[in-house]
């Protein structure tokens, strides 16, 4: 689906460790985004850790390839690859649920982000805060911020509508 809409998607694996890659597919060196994370060793977890897509990478590959790069022509579709992706990862090994933190290093990102993955399936478990009971989700996540987690296929179901409706809608 990826290449239909102008991105070309990969994952590669070190260990329990992963990351996707999205790539321009009329200029694979020119990377649009990446997630990267890790299959929780003892349990069933996917653990995101990190995603970034850039505003100013689509931009680019929608004005350099205007007739490929159909994407939505945002960043959350981008996202929503390179997130399918690694869910299918984790489905593929085990993992049934997804897990990450809403980083809290900017109050109004931080409301963005919680509101983005709500919709988009995950459910809000707690705060991770400053406190000394935060201590080990803290060491985990690397900093504070909203934890989220949701069955591997629940998400998978909710975004494979999302990506169908839209192909239905171009």
């Amino acid at each position: 689906y990826g290449e239909d809409v102008g991105v070309k998607v990969s994952l590669s694996t070190l260990g329990p460790g992963y990351r996707a890659v999205a790539r321009s597919i009329h200029d694979e060196e020119q990377i649009i985004g990446y997630v990267e994370g890790f299959l929780r060793p003892g349990g069933k977890i996917l653990h995101l850790d990190k995603m970034e897509v850039w505003k100013k990478a689509v931009d680019r590959a929608r004005k350099e390839n205007p007739d490929g790069y159909k994407n939505g022509g945002n960043v959350f579709g981008v996202g929503l690859l390179l997130g399918y992706l690694c869910l299918l990862h984790g489905q593929e090994n085990g993992c049934t649920e997804a897990e990450f933190l809403a980083i809290d290093d900017e109050e109004y990102q931080h409301k963005r982000l919680v509101r983005y993955y709500r919709n988009s399936g995950f459910k809000v478990i707690k705060y991770v805060g400053e406190g000394v009971g935060d201590i080990p989700d803290r060491l985990v996540w690397g900093g504070c911020g909203t934890l989220m987690r949701q069955e591997v296929d629940v998400l998978l179901d909710k975004w494979t509508k999302s990506l169908f409706q839209r192909i239905d809608d171009e």
